[in-house]
């Protein structure tokens, strides 16, 4: 196996452990819960409710799960001096920046697939039929937590795991507040901290552009090529995080 792949594995398989059935157990018992409480409702309501909050479990777990693995990946090889041997070996440092990035990438995949399954099963249960239009905005919830993944592999390279929780999770609320800030600074378009704000805007990611979950419970037929063009976008903002964090630790002084 290739360095990159090996790195992957082995930051895949520390991440795995205990933490996939913990998630599907959480996601179970909230599902039976919703379930009893809205077992006297029409099958309609029943629906709508259980997709808006499976969507939604989806992706604050998906979030939890980002950010207390995330933000500990590099600061914790460099703690533990683990670091060190693999610098000292032939593997460059963007490889273990993107091993390690792709590593956490497969873990929120497995827990996100596994609970996506629980979603359906019940959804079954409750339809007698499972509603295959979920999958596009799991697809993009999946896309804006490997996003935030990218944000917390940045600052862990160079800030303590708390820190870099905190920036990272200011990243999200911000992020999911950017159409808020394009239309105030629309709207008052002579305020003074107005060019702060559109460089908020212009730098950090639009999050909204991954969140359809109301279209697809809804079934909203959305324009062309949203999903494709949030893929785009997603693929190109981790792409341009990775390569930035990669050089920052390649400049990084580990002695």
């Amino acid at each position: 196996m290739s360095a990159l792949t090996v790195i992957a594995h082995n930051t895949f398989k520390e991440t795995v452990r205990n933490r996939v059935m913990f998630n599907i157990l959480l996601f179970a018992v909230g599902m039976v819960l919703v379930i009893m409480v809205i077992s006297n409702w029409t099958m309609d309501q029943q629906a709508k409710i259980l997709k808006d909050f499976g969507l939604a479990a989806i992706s604050i777990f998906g979030l939890l799960i980002a950010l207390f693995v995330g933000v500990r990946t590099i600061y914790q090889e460099i703690e533990k001096h683990t670091v060190f041997m693999l610098v000292s070996k032939p593997i460059s440092r963007w490889q273990i920046i993107v091993g390690k990035y792709l590593g956490l990438a497969v873990t929120i995949l497995v827990n996100i697939v596994a609970i996506t399954l629980c979603l359906f099963a019940v959804d079954y249960f409750i339809e007698h039929s499972i509603d295959w239009g979920l999958l596009s905005g799991i697809l993009l919830i999946l896309l804006e937590i490997y996003l935030i993944i990218a944000f917390a592999v940045f600052f862990s390279t160079f800030t303590s795991p708390l820190l870099s929780a905190i920036f990272t999770l200011i990243i999200f609320v911000i992020g999911h507040l950017a159409p808020s800030i394009r239309l105030y600074t629309q709207l008052r378009p002579d305020d003074a901290g107005n060019s702060i704000l559109l460089a908020i805007y212009t730098i950090l990611p639009n999050l909204e552009n991954f969140n359809i979950k109301t279209a697809v419970v809804e079934h909203i037929v959305l324009p062309p090529n949203t999903v494709a063009n949030a893929v785009l976008y997603g693929v190109c903002y981790i792409s341009i995080l990775l390569v930035l964090t990669s050089w920052i630790f390649e400049k990084k002084d580990l002695k």
